[in-house]
């Protein structure tokens, strides 16, 4: 009698599509901006890629990302790199290690503070989606926060302090000039 395991694996597009999804619900659901979870997105993708990256890698994704947006936002077409994932496979472990590794990361060096409640949504609402793509933010409640009530869920977003925006878009420039000297930009 065999006793084989299966693994589910997920591809590369499927992951971009859950942890960009993912950071979406968590921003709607909790009032902040789509922008303020671009570290955490450039660094869950970052550590998709190789987990031991330095943050400097990050960085760098994270400017690859803020580009493509303003390309976009001015109606330029932006480059498809998806051929240069074409064929990786993650496994679910793999995912959430990357992901809850990134958005910890970002919470640390970006906002100097723990993961939050808007954080761990975020974490969720990514995994979830990894396994269902369509699912609703009630369906990440009733999955990760054993039987809560979506609104109670919201109610714990709402009580995390907001960001001071000043500070934080100090923050972000500092890091990525810093950045961008480095590498002699």
């Amino acid at each position: 009698m065999s006793t084989a395991v299966v693994t589910t694996v997920f591809a590369h597009p499927d992951v971009v599509a859950a942890i960009e999804a993912g950071m979406e619900m968590a921003s709607f659901e909790s009032g902040r901006s789509l922008e303020s979870f671009t570290w955490a997105t450039a660094a869950c993708l970052t550590y998709l890629d190789s987990a031991q990256a330095p943050w400097a890698d990050v960085i760098a994704r994270r400017e690859e990302i803020t580009a493509a947006q303003a390309a976009a936002d001015r109606g330029e077409e932006v480059a498809d790199t998806s051929d240069l994932y074409e064929g990786m496979l993650y496994t679910r472990q793999h995912v959430s290690a990357a992901v809850n590794a990134g958005v910890d990361a970002a919470a640390e060096r970006i906002r100097e503070q723990c993961a939050d409640d808007i954080n761990n949504l975020a974490v969720n609402a990514v995994l979830t989606l990894l396994d269902q793509p369509d699912a609703s933010y009630a369906a990440v409640v009733a999955e990760c926060y054993g039987g809560e009530d979506p609104d109670d869920v919201s109610g714990w977003l709402a009580d995390v302090p907001a960001y001071n925006a000043s500070d934080f878009d100090t923050l972000q420039a500092a890091t990525s000039d810093a950045y961008l000297r480095s590498v002699a930009l």
